[in-house]
């Protein structure tokens, strides 16, 4: 808990936590009581409250903000129910109840002491959305208003503050958490890609000039596919389907003629050279000749059961029709296949990916080489997704290490493999990683969302009270899982923005922030 007291002669900053103006002139001319506050995190809530000091037979209106603190991406006003204030002093209790919040988050329970001495604040807060029991701690029921203003102490220099009132918290993602020490790995920062795992990736492209049948089912963008699925069949033209498959016939028949013509005229080179009528220079003529003929033939075949392997037996007017099959399962990633068009040989025409695992790409800088080979895991985040991914033994592992530093971007790729199988993740992403090296470090750390930069320099806002703060420069350390280590200017046990804290940068630059004080 943390209670601040604001200076006597400023008073209750906030105009409906004053008393009523009085008519009396006894009564106008006197003092009027310090402001106190006091911020608590309990019970899932968090109280906010300013009150006037409380004085035996003074009314005195706590203004409680209440704010439900169990979402930690971000808090929101309680905005139903009742609270009762419990006053205890000793043995004995004074209750004082208010039905319903004054407006969203706000309380104004009013409390009328009756016996002065020390006593304890608590809060009750019952209703559908949030309930819970807050302490807010130890007070003093002054038994004159001159009483209270003595008990007031000078705070003396203090920390500059900038405020962020609730109203302005509410309205935006906001949170804070506190500083704890934490067990980090040790990591190494680097940018990142998402790529298909190899071999689970292909492109289809035509293999022929033709036609694409009307009437054909054509694959789409997002499809799921099975490995040997049809995705499109190409009718050739009548050059493709008859003059090039004649050609291809007829050559492959006139390689096997011109091989068995060489067989033959090496068989009788052999036999002069052996009877000494041919020089062997002769003989090795005969001999390369053969090779080539037995090399064409092979081509020819080749070239023959490419061809073939791409038909289907489905009879059309210019010819067979060539089948394009996915070649794995996966989705289809690309596809510009319309019924009817004729497509030239080589058109790319369906892409399909297997998304179930993917490749990080993670570029390392040179400054940090030294540091991979101990990488065993990682950690990233990817524009777009509200989370951060992790790669450790249980959905993934590290494939390989760059041998060579790009000469251009100085970095040295690692290649990680991970599961999807919610395919949250995409190929082409681009991602902010850090690598794990093996080793950790037991320190205070914070989330990496309540860090901003602040004229080049990592900043935090740091609770003072409900709604002030005090903004300090941090030294940073380790960074892993969405956490940074603090080496300095920041203590265990301190309570910084977690959410929000762009927001408030950008208000307290702008000047918008009053110093305090609103009206209830």
């Amino acid at each position: 808990m943390r209670a601040c007291v604001a200076g006597w002669m400023a008073l209750i900053a906030l105009a409906g936590c004053k008393e009523p103006a009085s008519t009396d002139p006894k009564k106008a001319a006197a003092p009027e009581r310090p402001g106190l506050s006091v911020t608590v995190y309990q019970s899932g809530l968090e109280l906010f409250m300013e009150y006037p000091a409380l004085v035996v037979g003074q009314t005195s209106p706590l203004v409680a903000h209440f704010t439900d603190t169990r979402d930690p991406n971000a808090f929101h006003p309680v905005t139903q129910g009742q609270v009762t204030a419990v006053l205890k002093l000793g043995d004995q209790e004074e209750r004082f109840v208010t039905d319903k919040p004054l407006r969203d988050g706000i309380f104004k329970p009013i409390v009328t002491p009756q016996r002065a001495g020390a006593a304890t604040l608590t809060l009750i807060l019952e209703g559908p959305q949030a309930h819970g029991t807050v302490e807010a701690g130890s007070v003093v029921v002054h038994p004159t208003i001159e009483a209270a203003i003595a008990a007031v102490e000078d705070p003396g220099s203090a920390e500059p503050t900038v405020g962020f009132l609730k109203e302005q918290q509410w309205k935006t993602e906001y949170a804070t958490t506190e500083a704890r020490v934490r067990v980090l790995q040790g990591g190494i920062r680097a940018t990142a890609e998402l790529k298909p795992v190899g071999g689970q990736a292909a492109e289809l492209s035509a293999p022929v000039e033709g036609r694409i049948p009307v009437g054909d089912a054509v694959p789409h963008l997002g499809q799921k596919v099975k490995k040997g699925q049809l995705l499109v069949r190409i009718a050739p033209s009548a050059s493709v389907s008859g003059t090039d498959l004649a050609t291809v016939e007829l050559e492959a028949t006139r390689a096997r003629s011109e091989l068995g013509l060489a067989e033959r005229d090496l068989a009788r080179a052999q036999e002069l050279f052996a009877a000494q009528a041919i020089p062997e220079k002769q003989l090795d003529a005969a001999r390369v000749a053969k090779d080539v003929a037995a090399a064409k033939v092979l081509a020819m075949d080749r070239q023959q059961a490419v061809f073939k392997s791409a038909q289907a037996g489905s009879g059309s007017a210019g010819g067979s029709a060539f089948e394009l099959r996915s070649p794995l399962d996966g989705v289809v990633s690309f596809a510009e296949v319309m019924p009817g068009a004729v497509v030239q040989a080589g058109t790319r025409l369906v892409s399909v990916v297997n998304t179930e695992r993917l490749w990080l790409e993670a570029r390392v800088y040179e400054a940090d080489v030294g540091k991979v080979q101990e990488a065993v895991g990682a950690s990233f985040t990817v524009t777009g997704v509200d989370r951060e991914f992790s790669i450790d033994a249980s959905n993934g592992k590290r494939i390989a290490v760059g041998a060579v530093v790009d000469r251009n971007s100085r970095t040295l790729p690692v290649l990680f493999e991970l599961a999807n199988p919610d395919g949250a993740l995409k190929p082409g992403m681009f991602a902010k990683a850090t690598l794990f090296t093996g080793q950790t470090v037991r320190a205070v750390a914070i989330p990496e969302s309540a860090v901003v930069e602040e004229g080049g320099k990592p900043t935090v806002f740091v609770l003072d009270g409900g709604e002030s703060f005090f903004k300090r420069a941090v030294r940073l350390g380790v960074r892993s899982g969405g956490y940074v280590q603090v080496l300095e200017g920041l203590k265990e046990g301190e309570r910084v923005v977690s959410r929000g804290a762009y927001e408030l940068k950008l208000a307290a630059a702008s000047g918008g922030i009053p110093e305090h004080g609103h009206q209830h």
